[in-house]
C-alpha cells in the first residue's frame, strides 16, 4: 500500500478510531475514579556488614555487603515479621497479615547497601506506622539471631565471675577477722588466705578479660541496620493515577481502532475502486458512476440532469463501447451484474438514453423475465412485451406493435411481458435470435437488461449470443469472488465481455477529481452565461480576453507536451 492509501484508510475509518479512543478513555476514567485511593509510605534502610579488621576491607567485602542487602530485602517480607510489625504498631484486628504481605514491597538499590521499603495502604497514617514498625522489628529479630551463638559462652563466663566474686568476698571477710590476731597459727592462716585471695583476683581478672573479648567479638560480628529516612504519612495517593490511566487507555483504544480498521480492510474483499478491478481482471473499466446523497436509484439522470457529472460518465461508457466496436460494431449488448440491487437496470436505462441522444435508434429490452423493472421506470404498461414476441408462432418483419415509444427521441422500450415459467429456455431459444435479427433490420442497437448473473443463468445464455456484455459492479458491495465467478461463467461460453462499470462510487481521493473539475467547468460556464445576460459591463476587455486565451493555449500546449 502506498502512503496515500494509508491516508485514505485513515480518513475512512477516522470515526472508528475516534470512537474507540473516546470509549477507552471514558471507561478508564470512570473505572479509575471509582477505585479506592492507595497511599505509599517509604522507608530507606542502610545495611552495614560487620568487619573484624577494618584494614582488611576489600572489594569482596563490598560485594558481600550488597548481597547481604538483597538477602535482608527478602527477609523483610516474612510472615512472622509482618505479624510482629502489626503488633508493634498496635494494629491487631485492623490490618490482616495476608493483606499486609500484598501491600509490602522491598527492593535493594543497585550497587549500594541501601534497601527501600514501601507499604501501600488506603490509610496514609497506617501505611506510615507499618513502614516504621517493620524495620524496628527486623532489627530486633536480626540482633537476636546474630547474638544467639554468644549467649551460652557469655552466660558461663558471667556465672564464673559471680562465683569468683563470692569467693573473693568470703576470703576477704575471713582475712578481716584475722587482722588483729598475733599468734603463730593465725598468722599462718592469714598467709594462706592472702595467697588464695590473690589467686581468686587473678582468676577473676582473666575471666573478666575473656568476657570482654567475647563482647567485643560479638559487637564486631553484628550487622548493623540503620534507618536512613523514616516514613511519613503521604499526602497524595499513588493509585489510581487517573490522568495517566486515561491517556494510556486513549492510546490503547486508538491503536485498537486502527488495528480493527486495518483488519476490516484486510478481510474486506469487496470491490471499491478501479484499482481493485485491475487486480482481479485485465478488463478495462468502461466508466465510473458516482451516486450522491439524495439521488434516487430509479432516476434516469441522463434525462433529469443531462449536464451532471453522472450523465457525462454514462457518455464516457458509450464512448468506450464505440471504441470496443471499431472492428465489429456492437449492436446487441447485454447489461448484467453479479447480484441483485447493484444498479444494472439503472445503468441500462441511462446508457440507452445517451446512445439514443447520439443519434442511434435504440431498443431497450427488459430481458429480466423474473423481476422486470423497466416498465415501472418508464411508466409504460407491461402487456405483450418480449415473452409475447417469443411465444408467437412466427416472428414477422413488422414488430412495431411490440415496442413502446419513450420520451426520448430514437429510444423504444420492449417490456418483459407476462412472466413465463421457463425464462432460461425462452432466452436461449432460436426465436430470440430471429427476433434480434428482425429488430436490427430497422434499428441500430439492442440493449438487453438481464437478471443478476449469480442468481440465474439467463445473462450467460444471452451473453453467448450477443455482441457484447457489460458487467455492473456496485462499489463496496460486490465481492471479488462474485465478480470472478461471473467472469469465469462468461468465459466458459466465450461471451465477449466489453468491460466493467463501477457503480455507486464514493467521490473521494484522486478518482474524485473528475467530478470536481466537471462540476467546476459547468458552474463557471453557467456563471458566465448568467453574467452575459445580466450585464454587459461585466464582460472582460478585449485585451483581457486575448490574454486569457493566450494563457489557456499555453496551458494546453504545456499539458500536451508533458
Amino acid at each position: 500500500m502506498e502512503l496515500r492509501q494509508y491516508w485514505e484508510l485513515l480518513r475512512k475509518w477516522l470515526w472508528l478510531i475516534l470512537l474507540t479512543t473516546v470509549i477507552a478513555a471514558v471507561a478508564a476514567y470512570i473505572f479509575s475514579s471509582r477505585q479506592t485511593p492507595i497511599y505509599r509510605a517509604s522507608t530507606r534502610l542502610l545495611v552495614s556488614q560487620s568487619v573484624s579488621n577494618s584494614a582488611s576491607l576489600q572489594y569482596a567485602d563490598i560485594l558481600a555487603a550488597e548481597r547481604l542487602s538483597s538477602t535482608y530485602a527478602q527477609m523483610l517480607t516474612a510472615r512472622p515479621l509482618l505479624e510482629a510489625a502489626i503488633a508493634k504498631a498496635g494494629l491487631e484486628g485492623v490490618v490482616d497479615p495476608e493483606e499486609l504481605a500484598q501491600a509490602v514491597s522491598v527492593q535493594s538499590v543497585r550497587d549500594t547497601q541501601l534497601i527501600d521499603l514501601h507499604v501501600e495502604y488506603p490509610d496514609p497514617d497506617i501505611a506510615a506506622k507499618l513502614a516504621n514498625a517493620l524495620p524496628e522489628v527486623f532489627v530486633e529479630f536480626n540482633n537476636r539471631q546474630q547474638t544467639a551463638r554468644y549467649q551460652e559462652l557469655k552466660g558461663s563466663l558471667q556465672q564464673q565471675l559471680q562465683e569468683l566474686s563470692q569467693e573473693i568476698q568470703s576470703t576477704d571477710a575471713e582475712l578481716q577477722e584475722l587482722a588483729d590476731a598475733t599468734d603463730a597459727e593465725s598468722k599462718a592462716r592469714r598467709a594462706v588466705l592472702e595467697d588464695r585471695l590473690a589467686q581468686y583476683r587473678s582468676t577473676f581478672g582473666n575471666v573478666l578479660a575473656q568476657l570482654e573479648n567475647i563482647r567485643l567479638a560479638e559487637a564486631n560480628a553484628l550487622d548493623t541496620i540503620t534507618v536512613v529516612e523514616p516514613a511519613t504519612p503521604p499526602q497524595r495517593p499513588v493509585r489510581p493515577r487517573i490522568m495517566m490511566n486515561t491517556l494510556l487507555a486513549a492510546v490503547v483504544g486508538g491503536m485498537l481502532g486502527l488495528g480493527t480498521a486495518f483488519l476490516i480492510e484486510y478481510l474486506d474483499d469487496s470491490i471499491k475502486t478501479p484499482d481493485d478491478i485491475a487486480h482481479i481482471t485485465s478488463l478495462s473499466t468502461l466508466g465510473i458512476i458516482a451516486r450522491g446523497k439524495g439521488e434516487s436509484e430509479e432516476s434516469i439522470v441522463t434525462l433529469e440532469d443531462p449536464r451532471s457529472p453522472v450523465a457525462e460518465a454514462y457518455r464516457t461508457i458509450r464512448t468506450g463501447i464505440q471504441f470496443a466496436g471499431v472492428d465489429k460494431p456492437m449492436r446487441t449488448l447485454v447489461v448484467t451484474s453479479a447480484g441483485p440491487g447493484e444498479g444494472k437496470s439503472t445503468t441500462a436505462a441511462n446508457l440507452a438514453v445517451v446512445m439514443a441522444q447520439a443519434g442511434k435508434k435504440v431498443i431497450l429490452i427488459d430481458a429480466d423475465l423474473r423481476k422486470p423493472t423497466q416498465h415501472k421506470r418508464w411508466g409504460i404498461p407491461n402487456t405483450v412485451g418480449l415473452t409475447g414476441a417469443l411465444l408467437m408462432d412466427e416472428i414477422s418483419d413488422n414488430l412495431d406493435h411490440l415496442l413502446s415509444p419513450t420520451s426520448v427521441e430514437n429510444l423504444w422500450l420492449l417490456t418483459s411481458g407476462q412472466l413465463p415459467h421457463n425464462p432460461s429456455e425462452l432466452l436461449g431459444s432460436h426465436k430470440l435470435k430471429q427476433l434480434a435479427e428482425h429488430l436490427l433490420s430497422d434499428y441500430d442497437i439492442l440493449l438487453f437488461d438481464s437478471p443478476p448473473a449469480l442468481a440465474v443463468t439467463d445473462p450467460v445464455i444471452l451473453g453467448r449470443e450477443m455482441d457484447g456484455v457489460i458487467i455492473v459492479v456496485d462499489s463496496g458491495s460486490t465481492r471479488e469472488p462474485a465478480l470472478i465467478h461471473v467472469l469465469s461463467e462468461m468465459e466458459k461460453v466465450k461471451a465477449h465481455v466489453l468491460g466493467i462499470v463501477l457503480n455507486r462510487y464514493q467521490r473521494r481521493g484522486d478518482s474524485g477529481y473528475y467530478y470536481y473539475y466537471y462540476n467546476r467547468y459547468y458552474r463557471d460556464s453557467d456563471e458566465s452565461s448568467d453574467g452575459d445576460q445580466n450585464s454587459k459591463s461585466r464582460r472582460p476587455s478585449r485585451r483581457r480576453r486575448k490574454s486569457s486565451q493566450k494563457n489557456w493555449f499555453s496551458r494546453q500546449f504545456s499539458r500536451l507536451t508533458r
